[in-house]
């Protein structure tokens, strides 16, 4: 069976909107301002995590890959200079990510395989499901009125 990976690119401004507005439904305000730089911690940062314990109903549903990484954000803002450091984890931001697409309408097949990846310059969300083939024919296919 073929696997199709689909990948969804977020800019920096995309991404602080959905970081802000998942943030403000949890309780965690985060200031105006740009990313400017997000690169994945190590496992101390992940340990020390507090949000490590919010479990969000969308990444259950919307099956992301559970994983156990930190993610610093570095938040620049052009109003006071000041650059803030943020430790989130993967799981936070796929969820924000999740939100952000349903907000907008972007299609994100549920039972699809999530994650995050981080690339230089954006914050991705990687998106794999087994595709069918002529010969799996015990399996229905995915239909338009799904």
């Amino acid at each position: 069976m073929a696997i199709e990976i689909r990948r969804l690119i977020f800019n920096q401004s995309e991404a602080i909107e959905a970081i802000k507005a998942y943030g403000t439904k949890n309780g965690i305000t985060f200031p105006d301002g740009k990313i400017v730089r997000a690169k994945f911690a190590g496992a101390a940062e992940y340990e020390i995590n507090i949000l490590k314990q919010i479990k969000s109903e969308i990444t259950a549903d919307h099956n992301v890959k559970e994983d156990s990484r930190a993610v610093i954000l570095t938040i620049f803002s052009e109003e006071t200079l000041e650059q803030k450091y943020f430790n989130l984890t993967s799981n936070f931001i796929s969820a924000a990510l999740i939100e952000y697409c349903i907000k907008h309408k972007i299609m994100l097949p549920k039972d699809a395989e999530k994650s995050l990846d981080i690339t230089d310059f954006n914050i991705c969300l990687d998106i794999s499901r087994d595709s069918f083939t002529d010969e799996d024919q015990s399996t229905t296919r995915l239909s338009l009125e799904d």
